[in-house]
């Protein structure tokens, strides 16, 4: 999303709203959807040589279950916050501070780091997600399975018995 910074000539600030559509490829995210639309709303105002650009994003993004690996929608509203200048030492200075280069500020990045910031480390479909059996691949979550349970490592399997010696032979 590119937004014309000439109109702040004659204006205090721009308003601006939109719809953007970003990759989230590299973040594998879900098997089929990789590309998702952003809700985009806010204002540039010009301060100095430096444009501040102030919004909120909001998008529903299609995530993986940590542990029964189901397609979950997770909705996401966050801020966007971005200085741009047109100032070379400013910009070596402070590095929070985005090259313009334009007589535009390009958002496209601001707005797929903020996304990408909001994923959760962990997802899951539900808070009690019972996720899959590592033995057969059933679903826990819809029926359970006779698997055994106890997959203890050979090396620990004295200490299974550590708080219950009776059942010791």
């Amino acid at each position: 999303m590119k937004i014309d910074i000439h109109e702040l000539l004659n204006k205090s600030e721009i308003v601006f709203r939109g719809e953007e559509v970003i990759s989230l490829l590299e973040h594998n995210l879900s098997d089929q959807t990789h590309d998702y639309k952003v809700n985009v709303e806010g204002k540039v105002t010009k301060q100095g040589n430096r444009y501040l650009v102030q919004g909120t994003l909001s998008s529903t993004l299609k995530l993986l279950c940590d542990r029964c690996m189901k397609e979950v929608e997770y909705p996401i509203h966050t801020e966007l916050y971005r200085v741009f200048s047109s100032d070379l030492n400013e910009q070596h200075q402070d590095e929070d501070v985005t090259p313009l280069t334009e007589s535009s500020v390009d958002l496209s990045d601001a707005i797929n780091e903020a996304i990408a910031l909001e994923i959760p480390m962990k997802v899951l479909c539900k808070e009690d997600c019972k996720g899959i059996c590592h033995a057969c691949g059933q679903d826990l979550n819809v029926t359970s399975c006779t698997c055994e349970k106890a997959d203890i490592d050979p090396r620990l399997e004295k200490l299974k018995n550590i708080f219950h010696p009776q059942s010791e032979e």
